[in-house]
């Protein structure tokens, strides 16, 4: 056994947290991390490189709804609620971060109430280790699996951006194709003047209100939540969840069931952020958006919505605790052609595809889990 200052760089000393405040003054370019992970974005960084982030308090020490190590490449900040851990000569630093990941920590948080790693607790976390070609070995075939998973999130991230792209394009500049596949606007298509969007929208097209799209469904608290799935039990959606973090699972309770629609987080610091493609109970920090006619689908009313976010996002009600403002979103107007359903099926299969790559993402995540503790245990063994 080892302790872990012995196989680490632990490089507290160079964190240097900012404020909101500080940071609403700076461009954003470079992530800046707190003790889960990217809070925000800075212009400048303090770390280049391949480090490993360890929680040094929050409520997930306790709850462990997600993993309190964090793997970090490239250029970042990171504020003082989160220990940075450099690689040693003669010691794999992702090895390092994968077995920290499925370690049972517990033992060496202190507070109840305010859960907190402090550093020397951290440092004198006991790991054993084998030998550095094991070590470079585990490391290889799980940063394998991980980088896929990367690759599918940008994937994800620039199919959202060509769907924002799009919207844009063609509900707010009105360029969508014409009859003759050419840009309606800037062809020469109608505008008339609409009184309610005090602005010129296409000939035939009308501004309605979202009340008109969907309507909020909200979700409920279970009775009971367990861990492992069990019959008729249905995974229950919070907002880990919905970020990617493991499911619990209850049964149905007249609870709403969301089967990939919008929702939305309607109660705490991220009211207005909104999801797609979750399937489960709702927990009762969202409402599910519940579409009202076939023209319009899921995943057009997400990109009206995330097009829309800057705006609804600031009238959030509520001093203490922020609350998603249902009225002003309902009375939001929008334009819309007679036929909205070809416009619908090209952020379908933006979105279909989306959908497939998370779901790639879930199956690799099952599989590293299943070979992480093998591999850690020396159950799985290498050629040469």
């Amino acid at each position: 056994m080892i302790e872990l200052k012995e196989c680490v760089e632990i490089l507290d000393s160079k964190r240097i947290p900012l404020s909101a405040l500080e940071r609403k003054r700076l461009k954003k370019i470079y992530p800046y991390y707190g003790a889960q992970g990217i809070i925000d974005y800075v212009e400048n960084y303090i770390f280049d490189g391949e480090y490993i982030l360890i929680a040094e308090d929050g409520n997930n020490l306790k709850s462990l709804q997600q993993n309190i190590a964090t793997w970090v490449e490239g250029k970042f900040w990171v504020n003082n609620h989160a220990h940075i851990l450099g690689e040693k000569k003669g010691y794999n630093l992702r090895y390092i971060y994968y077995l920290l990941s499925i370690l049972d920590l517990r033992g060496y948080i202190t507070g109840s109430a305010q859960p907190k790693l402090n550093q020397e607790n951290l440092a004198s976390i006991q790991l054993q280790l084998p030998n550095i070609n094991r070590q470079n070995k585990v490391a290889q075939i799980l940063s394998c699996i991980d980088n896929k998973i990367a690759i599918n999130n940008k994937i994800n991230s620039e199919l959202e951006t060509m769907g924002k792209v799009i919207y844009d394009y063609w509900f707010l500049q009105f360029e969508f194709p014409n009859e003759k596949g050419k840009p309606y606007k800037s062809s020469g298509g109608k505008m008339i003047w609409n009184e309610k969007m005090k602005r010129e929208i296409p000939e035939g097209w009308k501004a309605i209100k979202l009340q008109d799209v969907f309507s909020f469904v909200k979700g409920k608290t279970p009775s009971i939540t367990f861990d492992n799935s069990m019959e008729g039990a249905y995974p229950y959606i919070t907002i880990d969840v919905a970020n990617g973090g493991k499911s619990q699972y209850c049964f149905l309770d007249d609870m709403p069931v969301c089967n990939g629609e919008v929702i939305m987080v309607m109660d705490g610091a991220a009211s207005g952020d909104i999801y797609i493609g979750n399937r489960g109970v709702l927990g009762s920090t969202f409402a599910m958006l519940k579409k009202k006619s076939e023209d319009i689908s899921d995943a057009l009313i997400y990109v009206i919505l995330s097009s829309r976010k800057n705006v609804y996002k600031k009238v959030n009600t509520g001093s203490t605790v922020p609350h998603a403002n249902k009225k002003f979103i309902e009375n939001m107007r929008v334009p819309v052609a007679d036929n909205m359903s070809s416009f619908s099926r090209v952020f379908d299969e933006i979105y279909k595809k989306i959908e497939l790559t998370k779901r790639e993402n879930q199956e690799l995540i099952s599989l590293r889990e299943f070979l992480l503790p093998l591999l850690m245990n020396g159950q799985v063994s290498f050629k040469e």
